[in-house]
């Protein structure tokens, strides 16, 4: 092994930087990645690269609010059941129907939801306050509460010419019916970024070794189908590499498989022992390295930097290997990189303010991020640990709805004390319906 460039990356002070500084240039050196024009189908997860724009007013026309009866208000003026006010008939009207239907003096037309307003017609008595037409083309009208009501008017959902969605917006299931409702069946939208994974140990075994792990002679692979998914889920494309041994020519070979990603993440060989090679071969491949370790806990030998590629520099973060490590550093730093290439305003979680459910231990001077569950007890969205904060497990995050976070300044948070929790989004699945946002 040669000495060198490897021997100077290996003796190179840790720059300890603070959470909000390693996130602030992490996410300033993130540039939305090209657009494409994609179906209606085809476009969720992902982020608009364009205003859209209403070209039509919706609904186009006052239309009824329920079905009953499209009347003057003046017709019914104090009718009760005492005093009924009995109208002819003069026509129905459906959804879609004609919009120009005029509506004589003194008498009613029938309306269903959504139907337009017939013209004169400033009030739609609901069926319930009526005798349903007991006598063939006469309406009795047994009530004047509706009086006014019940119209809703055009262009009450959307205007022509007004933006309905901006550029950088998630593309959501509710953004969809918005698209569709203003006609659009293509949207040009940011491309989807691919990110590379690649962990890396002798000591990782896939299910298909999965006796070694019974026996004692190796661990679970668990962070590459983790951080995949994680991927996933925010709708970038995951780019498995599968396991690199602690070997250099491994690595390399892998690495070199990356270089179509517009990210790479490596778990794993984050420290500075003698089989954390990564380190080493990224220095060899001419890596430019921007910081490397934060103040926090769990997660704090992550490295952040750059890899000349064919086609320019790709992102390369570096996450520790131990399943929490890496789920942590991947949550505060890579998520938002990645949602940031694809062109996300919105790339933070958001944050609910809790309350200690126990006593949180932290002692060091570091940004601690507890893994938790959120339940509403006695009223109080209340924060509990999903058990030991080891780095080395991964059992915990399963359960957890979010990451309490816990600064410097604080040794420890007592039951009771306030704490900010970023919300996971498969906690969002699990909290109570009354817990209070």
């Amino acid at each position: 092994m040669s000495a060198g460039p490897s021997a100077r990356f290996e003796t190179r002070e840790a720059d300890w930087l603070d959470v909000g500084e390693a996130f602030a240039r992490t996410l300033a050196a993130a540039a939305p990645l090209p657009t494409e024009s994609v179906p209606l189908a085809e476009a969720e997860l992902r982020a608009l690269a364009e205003d859209v724009v209403a070209q039509a007013t919706l609904p186009p026309w006052d239309n009824s609010a329920m079905d009953g009866y499209a009347v003057r208000g003046e017709d019914v003026a104090e009718a009760s059941p005492q005093r009924p006010v009995d109208l002819t008939v003069a026509d129905v009207v459906h959804a879609g129907g004609d919009p120009e239907l005029e509506l004589p003096p003194g008498q009613a037309i029938r309306i269903m939801t959504g139907a337009p307003i017939p013209l004169g017609a400033d009030t739609v008595i609901r069926v319930e306050d009526t005798d349903r037409e007991a006598v063939a083309g006469t309406v009795r009208v047994l009530s004047d509460r509706d009086r006014g009501r019940h119209i809703r008017p055009a262009g009450q959902d959307m205007r022509a010419g007004t933006t309905l969605l901006g550029a950088g917006r998630a593309v959501t299931p509710g953004a969809i019916g918005v698209l569709a409702a203003a006609g659009r069946s293509t949207i040009s939208v940011h491309r989807r970024p691919r990110v590379a994974i690649l962990s890396t140990g002798d000591e990782l075994r896939t299910a298909e070794r999965y006796d070694d792990v019974r026996a004692g002679r190796g661990v679970p692979e668990s962070n590459g189908p983790m951080l995949g998914a994680m991927v996933r889920a925010i709708g970038a494309e995951p780019v498995p590499l599968g396991i690199a041994t602690d070997d250099e020519a491994s690595l390399r070979s892998k690495i070199a498989a990356a270089a179509d990603a517009d990210v790479l993440v490596t778990v794993g060989g984050a420290s500075m022992g003698e089989a954390d090679l990564v380190k080493r071969v990224l220095d060899e491949l001419a890596f430019e390295l921007d910081f490397w370790r934060v103040r926090m806990r769990p997660g704090s030998p992550i490295s952040f930097g750059w890899l000349p590629r064919e086609t320019g520099r790709q992102a390369v973060f570096g996450l520790p290997g131990n399943p929490s490590s890496a789920f942590v550093t991947f949550e505060l730093f890579v998520r938002p990189f990645i949602l940031r290439l694809a062109g996300h305003r919105r790339v933070r979680r958001r944050r609910l303010p809790c309350t200690a459910g126990e006593r949180f231990d932290t002692p060091a001077e570091l940004t601690y991020f507890l893994r938790v569950r959120l339940r509403v007890e006695d009223g109080v969205l209340t924060a509990r640990l999903t058990g030991p904060q080891i780095s080395g497990l991964v059992s915990g995050l399963a359960q957890a709805d979010g990451l309490a976070m816990v600064r410097p300044d604080r040794p420890s948070v007592e039951a009771g004390e306030p704490v900010d929790v970023i919300v996971l989004d498969a906690g969002l699945a699990v909290l109570p319906e009354d817990v209070p946002t």
